[in-house]
């Protein structure tokens, strides 16, 4: 463990035990999200050791286009501080913030933002953009991507690889039901036509 935590370290300059830990907690949580059906992404925002606020996505479950794990976190922590400056708080998230995303942790005052993998298609911090340093802002975010980044892209991996193979498996028993049908419907009239024929010859008689 401490081993691991020095190599994250060494790796990542002002990322401290804390920062590691705090995602390894974020990676636990969305392994659970990922086990009822939400993406496996999680935020969990913290001052010093203390965790202050955590969540995962809750898009599905919510059905909520905004319930990304930061935006949640975000609002819990706000709620549970009593104010919405997140002064002197951190956020680990296990994949880089999209532009709401980022633009909130800018909004909450955040004074570091952590986050383990990029993404290539909505990331605001890096990939995309530079929303939480971008010096036309009123507040700058210090901020350290990759951390645990391998974690954290399998993770991601082996949710949609599973939900590929379920749609597969759904398309293939939607396939046979249709086939099983299609039998059916053309064995009916078959059948109808035996019994008539049947039914003719017995009243002739």
């Amino acid at each position: 463990m401490m081993n691991s935590l020095r190599l994250v370290r060494s790796a990542h300059a002002g990322v401290g035990d804390v920062d590691v830990r705090m995602m390894q907690r974020a990676i636990l949580l969305a392994r659970s999200a990922a086990l009822a059906g939400e993406v496996p992404i999680a935020a969990v925002i913290y001052r010093g050791d203390e965790v202050i606020a955590e969540a995962a996505n809750t898009r599905e479950r919510e059905a909520d286009p905004t319930g990304h794990a930061e935006i949640v976190a975000i609002r819990e922590a706000g709620r549970k501080l009593g104010e919405w400056r997140l002064e002197g708080c951190s956020m680990a998230v296990t994949l880089e913030p999209c532009p709401m995303c980022a633009g909130a942790a800018v909004n909450a005052r955040l004074a570091k933002l952590v986050y383990g993998a990029t993404d290539p298609k909505a990331g605001a911090c890096e990939t995309l953009f530079n929303i939480p340093t971008d010096t036309r802002l009123n507040h700058r975010c210090e901020m350290h991507g990759g951390v645990l980044s391998n974690q954290c892209v399998e993770l991601l991996r082996a949710f949609f690889r599973e939900r590929r193979a379920e749609q597969k498996r759904a398309k293939e028993a939607t396939r046979a039901a249709d086939a099983a049908r299609e039998v059916r419907t053309t064995a009916s009239p078959q059948v109808s036509s035996a019994e008539a024929s049947s039914n003719a010859k017995r009243r002739s008689a």
